[in-house]
C-alpha cells in the first residue's frame, strides 16, 4: 500500500512527520549496512561464512559469490577505495571491465548513486563508506591469513 501525497499533505499540516518511499528505502538500506557493520569479523578463516559474523558476500552483497577469490576482495577494495576518493574513471581506466562490474554491483545493491551519464558512483550513505572499507579489508586480511 502506497501512501498518497494528499495524505502526506494532511498529515504534515496535522505536525506529523512522514517518510516518503524514498526515505524510507534509504533509511532501510542505512539500518541493514549498518547491521552489517556491527557484526565482529570472523577470529580465522575458518570462520568466515559463519552466521552472526560478518562477511560482505553475504551481509553487504547478496548474490555475488565473491568470498571463494582473493582477487575478488581485492578489487573489491580498490573500488570502495576509489568510490570514496572520487577517482572511479581513473580507477576503470586502469583496471578495466572488472572495476567497473565491481561499481554496478555496489549500484546494484543501492550502496551507490550513479546520477546521468558519465556514470561514476558516489556513496549513498558516506559516512558509512570508510568504515566499510575498513571492515571489508580487514575481513580480506582475516580469509586469506590461512
Amino acid at each position: 500500500m502506497s501512501i498518497t501525497q494528499e495524505v502526506m499533505d494532511a498529515l504534515e499540516r496535522e505536525g506529523k512527520m512522514v517518510e516518503t518511499p524514498h526515505e524510507i528505502f534509504r533509511r532501510e538500506h542505512r539500518e541493514k549496512l549498518e547491521a552489517a557493520l556491527a557484526l565482529p569479523l570472523p577470529r580465522t578463516s575458518d570462520e568466515c561464512g559463519n552466521i552472526g559474523t560478518f562477511d560482505p558476500w553475504e551481509e553487504v552483497l547478496h548474490g555475488i559469490h565473491g568470498s571463494c577469490s582473493s582477487e575478488c576482495d581485492d578489487t573489491m577494495a580498490e573500488v570502495l577505495e576509489a568510490v570514496r576518493d572520487r577517482k572511479t574513471f581513473d580507477l576503470i581506466e586502469r583496471k578495466g571491465f572488472a572495476a567497473e562490474f565491481m561499481l554496478y554491483i555496489l549500484s546494484g545493491h543501492y550502496l551507490t548513486d550513479y546520477g546521468m551519464s558519465p556514470r561514476g558512483g558516489w556513496p549513498d550513505h558516506e559516512d558509512l563508506w570508510q568504515p566499510l572499507i575498513d571492515k571489508w579489508k580487514a575481513y580480506r586480511d582475516v580469509a586469506r591469513s590461512d
